[in-house]
């Protein structure tokens, strides 16, 4: 999927920090945006289980290269390996989010809502290194943070990220759609975590809870406008039915498989 599958504006709402994207559709999808205490906490984690995992893996090296010729050459390159690495390997791999953040709930995301690259995790980790070098300690991040209006640090600018809040306070009843064989073709199509924000989960809530209710060119005609710029956004077959299109979007979003 390209990231410029979707062209959207955004804006900030309101003193909560929530950012609002508007697709050309005039589709409205809501991110509440992760301040820097909350991301604080969770980095804070993922710096205990870095470091913990960094000593675990020098030490492995270390006993692994005592009876070599090599040293501490291995194990040094090694424990420099899992520091740096950490970040991107987590938010690389794990659509944005490495332990930290999915314990308090976050997730790295494109400026534009869209699920981050492999690239960007590597340009956001790397760059992001700059905010926490001594004498600094972390104030040249917590500077760019307090200056921007999403909240991103130099990683984040370098890399066209922004963290955001994924919330789970409403969480309607579950119906199953992927057994329609419509729905189980688009799903291959579909990120198995999609940023869907209240709007848009409440109103992908309320229409599959009534589609039965209704016949086919009635449920295309109640479903085309919203389903239009999904399908631009994961790059889904121009021949889909609006439908199947927010079924597997309801899917992916509430069930996550």
């Amino acid at each position: 999927m390209s990231m410029s599958s979707l062209s959207s504006s955004s804006e900030l709402t309101g003193l909560d920090t929530t950012i609002r994207l508007v697709t050309p559709e005039r589709i409205v999808f809501l991110y509440p945006l992760a301040g820097p205490f909350r991301r604080a906490i969770a980095y804070l984690i993922d710096m205990i289980l870095e470091t913990a995992l960094a000593l675990a893996i020098f030490v492995l090296a270390l006993i692994l290269s005592i009876q070599t010729t090599l040293g501490f050459g291995p194990a040094l390159a090694a424990y420099f390996l899992m520091l740096w690495g950490y970040g991107i390997f987590w938010e690389g791999l794990f659509n944005g989010r490495t332990p930290g953040k999915r314990m308090f709930g976050l997730r790295v995301v494109t400026e534009d809502g869209l699920p981050i690259s492999a690239t960007q995790a590597v340009i956001r980790n790397t760059v992001g290194a700059v905010d926490g070098l001594i004498p600094f300690c972390y104030l040249t991040g917590l500077a760019s943070m307090l200056l921007t209006n999403r909240f991103q640090r130099l990683g984040d600018l370098a890399a066209g990220t922004m963290v955001i809040v994924e919330e789970k306070t409403w969480r309607p009843r579950i119906e199953r759609t992927d057994k329609e064989p419509e729905v189980a073709a688009l799903l291959p199509w579909v990120p198995l975590r999609v940023g869907a924000g209240s709007e848009l989960s409440r109103a992908l809530a309320d229409y599959v809870k009534v589609r039965s209710r209704f016949g086919k060119a009635r449920r295309e005609e109640m479903a085309e406008p919203l389903a239009r710029p999904i399908r631009l956004r994961y790059g889904l077959p121009a021949g889909s039915t609006a439908d199947a299109v927010l079924c597997a979007l309801y899917h992916r979003a509430f069930l996550g498989e």
